[in-house]
């Protein structure tokens, strides 16, 4: 099994922004979080002051981040947030905590559904997609965490128990990608709000959601059980959709489709889940075999290097939901839509941010005394 092409592609990933752009958004959000928590788990200081240095060069001359748009109601902005709370522990430089308030201040006017959770934008009237878990919910608690006096998270608590009870299908014990509360939308099913169908990437931004949260609340006073359960149902639910190589479709339960296709974000995604999810007591120890092998299956079969450039293939490049406002394209959730209408690229930072976080998780296992050789035994 090739791990070393992962650190390598690890390396050349921040060493130029071939693949990324330099910008406040989720994706690069997403990418330095991996590289922090290579910092935070491993002390590398090469991966801090990447980010340190990504993110500082945001800042314009009057000390603040342009791309923060704070009279902007989209959950994908406060993402990137994350990586100013290790930045502002580290160097006590006010322009951290400034930016920190200002986007949790945005959270007290932010729109909501009647059942209390953030709307995915502004521009998404009444809709939680599954993506939006990830992008506010770290962040919100992260912050209340760090900096609030007197501590609740029952707001954070019960957005995750509405995903469960709105996204969540009982009769295929999987999550659609999104809900509509209003019921307006062209995509919506006009009795539960559900979109169409299962997005394998949705799961993972939700799966992730859930762990990282449950990270962070270890010792607050939170009652987290309920989360828990939903992480273990939700993973144990997915598991009959793995396929004999460990990954994922893209559209997870409609393996009958010939052109369905093993996708790499949403596999890595519910593959950092697991092996995190076990690493921290959150999950049975018998699932860490099974996120092993996505990690590993993707590995095997999207990652290659071609002349000196080491590339992970099948990313979905990007996927959602209504009238996307850069192009007017109208994304109706259905199966050709994620089969056809989406590209498949290279070194996607969707795809590359979750391996370089199961490659973390992988780092993490071997120094606690477990064997990270390949389950199939290959190369």
């Amino acid at each position: 099994m090739p791990y070393e092409l992962v650190g390598k592609l690890k390396k050349q990933y921040r060493s130029e922004s071939t693949w990324y752009s330099h910008r406040w958004h989720y994706i690069e959000g997403c990418i330095l979080k991996a590289y922090m928590d290579s910092y935070e788990h491993f002390g590398e200081e090469d991966d801090y002051r990447f980010v340190k240095t990504f993110i500082d060069g945001l800042y314009n001359s009057d000390g603040k981040i342009s791309d923060i748009k704070p009279d902007t109601y989209n959950i994908d902005q406060i993402r990137m947030a994350t990586l100013l709370f290790p930045l502002y522990e580290r160097e006590r430089d006010p322009k951290y905590k400034q930016m920190l308030d200002l986007l949790y201040c945005q959270l007290d006017t932010y729109p909501r559904t009647q059942s209390g959770s953030f709307w995915h934008k502004q521009n998404y009237p009444y809709q939680v997609w599954l993506d939006g878990l990830y992008m506010g919910q770290p962040f919100y608690v992260n912050y209340l965490k760090t900096f609030a006096e007197h501590k609740t998270y029952s707001d954070s608590l019960q957005q995750f128990a509405n995903a469960r009870r709105f996204i969540y299908n009982e009769q295929k014990r999987l999550y659609h990608h999104a809900y509509d509360e209003s019921r307006q939308m062209f995509w919506c099913d006009k009795v539960t709000g559900h979109s169409p169908n299962v997005w394998g990437r949705a799961v993972g931004w939700f799966a992730m959601a859930l762990v990282d949260v449950l990270e962070l609340l270890e010792g607050e006073p939170a009652d987290t059980q309920p989360m828990k359960r939903i992480l273990e149902e939700l993973v144990e639910n997915m598991l009959p959709y793995q396929q004999p190589g460990g990954m994922w479709f893209q559209v997870v339960d409609r393996t009958e489709h010939p052109d369905n296709y093993l996708e790499s974000s949403g596999t890595l995604m519910m593959a950092y889940a697991m092996m995190k999810g076990v690493r921290l007591g959150y999950l049975p120890q018998e699932y860490l075999v099974y996120g092993r092998r996505a990690y590993e299956g993707t590995i095997s079969t999207y990652l290659r290097e071609e002349e000196g450039m080491v590339l992970l293939g099948g990313i979905c490049r990007s996927a959602g939901l209504g009238k996307k406002p850069e192009n007017g394209q109208m994304r109706d959730g259905s199966l050709e839509y994620y089969i056809y209408q989406e590209q498949v690229v290279d070194n996607n930072g969707h795809g590359v941010a979750p391996l370089l976080m199961c490659h973390n998780e992988m780092n993490l296992l071997s120094r606690k005394g477990n064997a990270v050789e390949s389950l199939s035994g290959g190369q």
